[in-house]
Order: structure tokens, then sequence, then C-alpha cells
């Protein structure tokens, strides 16, 4: 299974993630995204995005299940379209992605948009006023999908982490963690 791939998706909401996403599996393969369990496992219309923030949880191992699936399969590329930063879910998939011989990328998305707000990630301390501004447009076009307030937005562009790698996500301790040892 050595050449066997899954993308770890990387990116703010509206920035392009889900385009990118489809062009890796263009030519097979499968896209995952946790949004998608708000769309087909909540309500009873399909094209309505119906988010509940106490079913996140559940979306989150609805996704995380059928990433096992897929790996099971040994389905390549395998796409998970998330903010994937560093924190216990994306080491989840990272984890189970190498533990069944996968390949892990993190990918972002290739907009020109996201380009421009990724430089000023580089320099968020003198380019707050830029990065506000992005994030209120982000909020705009979120708003016809996803919904993403501005705070939200914000508050992932202060975490964010512009150098970040897989081994940095594999070698991940939460607070929790450390204090009992692990």
């Amino acid at each position: 299974m050595g050449d066997c791939l899954v993308y770890l998706m990387r990116g703010l909401p509206s920035c392009g993630k889900s385009h990118t996403a489809r062009t890796l599996v263009a030519s097979g393969g499968v896209v995952l995204e946790t949004d998608e369990f708000f769309y087909t496992q909540v309500g009873t219309d399909p094209t309505q995005y119906d988010y509940s923030e106490s079913l996140l949880p559940t979306a989150r191992l609805w996704n995380f299940d059928r990433f096992q699936e897929a790996v099971g399969r040994g389905v390549s590329p395998i796409v998970v379209d998330r903010g994937n930063g560093l924190n216990v879910e994306t080491q989840q998939y990272a984890r189970h992605a190498v533990a069944h011989g996968y390949q892990v990328e993190l990918r972002e998305p290739d907009s020109p948009w996201w380009q421009e707000i990724r430089l000023l990630l580089e320099d968020k301390s003198s380019k707050q006023e830029s990065l506000r501004a992005w994030a209120e447009r982000l909020a705009e076009m979120s708003r016809v999908t996803h919904r993403v307030p501005i705070q939200t937005i914000l508050r992932w562009m202060a975490a964010w982490q512009i150098d970040l790698t897989i081994d940095d996500i594999l070698r991940f301790q939460t607070t929790h963690d450390l204090k009992l040892g692990g």
C-alpha cells in the first residue's frame, strides 16, 4: 500500500479547499468532508446545509468512520477536506493513515485569494487590518454555504501556523496528554 496517499486539506473557510480537493481526485479517489454530514445526514433536502453545533461531534465521527472505511479498502487518494490544523482530530486522521501504510501530505487551496491571505498570515502582527478585511470577506463568502462568523475566522487566523508539517501533527500532544505522561 506504499503508493496510497492521503491529502489533508488545510485552509480557512471559503478559500478554495473544496475546489482543490475535487481537483486532486479528478481521476479517482474520494473527498471526505465533515460538512457533508449537514447536507446528507440532517434534514430532508440534500442541497440545504443544516448545521447544528450540537451535532458537530457526531459529524466528525461520521466522517472519520468514512475515512477508516476508505483506508480499509485501499482507496487512493483520499482527501480530507477540513481545516486540518494542529489538533487532535487532524492527528487522528494522520496517525490512522500512516499506521495503514499511507503517505500523508498537507495541501492548501490554490486560489489566488488564498495565496494573498497566506502571505498576510506570515506576518500576522503587522497585517491585522488586512487580515480583518479578509476575514470579513470570507465570512460574507461563507454566508451562502457554511455561515462561518467573522470572529471564528479571526480566531483561526490568529492561531494559524504557517509552517505546520505532518511531523508536527503526528507528534502533537495536548496539555491533557502531557499531564498523563503521554
